[in-house]
């Protein structure tokens, strides 16, 4: 329940923003030991309390598009999720304070976001798109005000994040075609049929590629960001490509797990290209 993965590529994902704001800044290596570790635990409790949160307000549309999740298996009551999202959250605020009061803040932002989300919001679509993509790039912006120095790069690259989300949350919805319909989910897919659905995708990921060439059009990295954004960049064309060919539910599947991959090359990039 609890997408492990995706906790650690948020968790992570915060450790990025530190060290891509902290390329500037010069802190002792102790204080960074520790906001790496407090930065990564707020990041990756915080989102797994969202994604079991998420299951068990999606638990009647889960027993149509995925039956084998653990609330519509009967593995476990919604009352026990539910409780252990709360608990999971309280300690990922925890992690958040100890890092000052502007993660703190965020936190709170973002596990707000993460509730209307979950409980209400995503029945409409593209609003809760935009909602779960906003928290996909909060992480970096977490991340800076960590190290207390958020950056034009910082910035540049939570947009990235933003498209690149926005644009797996649009393709997950071919998925969830199904069960959103029945539900009343109005996503694209499901108000506008998967071929639209596919072609908006597609259309997030190219333009993510091309904001991708503006940190080195700004000089804001070194062109040891190249290598790795060119596997990024390429991986989304070809993503593109996949769905704009084939909008089936079955292809969006395969190429919503892909993004996952060509996102972690991204960070990579900004990564190595900041320090």
């Amino acid at each position: 329940m609890m997408r492990l993965p995706n906790c650690v590529m948020i968790g992570f994902a915060v450790i990025v923003g530190e060290l891509i704001a902290s390329a500037t800044v010069p802190v002792r290596s102790a204080f960074y030991g520790y906001m790496a570790f407090y930065g990564f635990m707020a990041g990756f409790l915080l989102l797994a309390a969202s994604m079991i949160l998420n299951d068990y307000f999606d638990r009647e549309i889960d027993a149509i598009n995925e039956p084998k999740r653990p609330i519509p298996a009967g593995v476990i009551k919604p009352t026990e999720a539910f409780s252990f999202s709360i608990i999971l959250g309280a300690i990922g605020f925890w992690f958040a304070n100890n890092s000052g009061i502007a993660t703190l803040i965020i936190a709170i932002v973002s596990v707000i976001i993460m509730v209307l989300y979950n409980s209400s919001i995503k029945k409409t679509g593209l609003l809760g798109n935009a909602l779960v993509s906003t928290n996909v790039a909060i992480p970096f912006v977490y991340g800076g005000f960590v190290v207390a120095s958020p950056s034009w790069s910082l910035v540049i690259f939570s947009l990235l994040a933003f498209l690149a989300s926005m644009g797996r949350e649009i393709v997950k919805g071919i998925v969830d075609v199904s069960g959103d319909t029945a539900k009343g989910v109005r996503s694209v897919a499901a108000t506008r049929g998967t071929a639209q659905a596919a072609k908006d995708g597609a259309g997030l990921f190219i333009a993510a590629v091309a904001l991708s060439a503006l940190p080195l059009l700004l000089t804001l990295v070194s062109y040891y960001y190249i290598p790795l954004v060119a596997i990024c960049d390429i991986g989304f064309l070809l993503t593109a490509y996949s769905l704009l060919t084939n909008s089936s539910p079955k292809n969006a599947k395969r190429n919503k797990n892909y993004v996952l991959v060509w996102m972690t090359f991204g960070m990579l990039a900004f990564l190595i290209g900041v320090i």
